[in-house]
């Protein structure tokens, strides 16, 4: 093959404008995002710290960035939230509707994800179920409840509801060092309730609100990329 022949190819066909805007769109906010994620950590350990730094500060410069305008027929760019699940789901929309942005500009995508539980299967009667509940509590165990949703099982125990199989066995085998040797784990599908949160073509200082909005939510990540289809938007 004659050098310089792929260079010449691509030459000869380059990519439209509206999707090269759009890949430089997508990695100005990867960028800002990691600029804005670095800044929040070093805030939050600046102050945990008495120690005093003689440096300047780790600022993000809003006046000398701007996003680039959409270019007419390039896909939208979203920064996706993902990783909700549970009751943090909740506080995130507690959390965004802080920030106050245009209802048109947020989109939360729903799903159901398989998960594992960890539960002491269902009990005969009442009886035996507040009877096992006293021998949790004498063992130091108080992180459970009782289920009374006939599709998991009257009377059972719940010891927890993890994303990850490792996590699961984890608390199972704590369970077991302290002597509750009925517990199980068990895998099921649609048990996780999940959330991702797309927020349209965000300006710069809602990029870093973001940023330092998910140091709170341990867990959940954000990414740069193209917005969702109308049809996959589910509250």
């Amino acid at each position: 093959m004659r050098k310089g022949s792929t260079a010449n190819r691509i030459a000869r066909y380059p990519l439209p404008i509206a999707i090269r805007r759009y890949f430089m769109r997508t990695l100005f906010l990867l960028l800002v995002l990691v600029n804005a994620g670095f800044y929040a950590y070093s805030y939050v350990t600046r102050e945990g710290s008495a120690v005093q730094t003689a440096g300047p500060e780790l600022q993000i410069n809003a006046e000398r960035i701007r996003i680039m305008k959409q270019a007419k027929g390039a896909p939208a760019v979203c920064l996706e939230w993902g990783g909700l699940t549970g009751p943090d789901i909740a506080r995130a929309d507690t959390a965004l509707a802080g920030l106050e942005l245009p209802a048109e500009g947020v989109q939360r995508v729903a799903a159901e994800a398989p998960g594992f539980w960890v539960h002491i299967p269902p009990l005969k009667s009442k009886a035996e179920l507040d009877k096992k509940m006293g021998e949790l509590k004498s063992a130091g165990i108080t992180d459970f409840s009782a289920v009374q949703d006939p599709t998991l099982g009257r009377n059972a125990i719940s010891l927890g509801i993890f994303s990850t199989e490792d996590a699961a066995r984890g608390r199972l085998a704590a369970l077991k060092e302290k002597g509750v040797q009925s517990a199980v784990m068990e895998s099921r599908a649609g048990l996780i309730k999940q959330a991702r949160y797309y927020v349209r073509e965000p300006r710069t200082n809602i990029v870093s609100k973001l940023a330092e909005l998910q140091q709170g939510f341990p867990g959940s990540q954000i990414k740069a990329g193209p917005c969702p289809a109308p049809e996959a938007v589910k509250n």
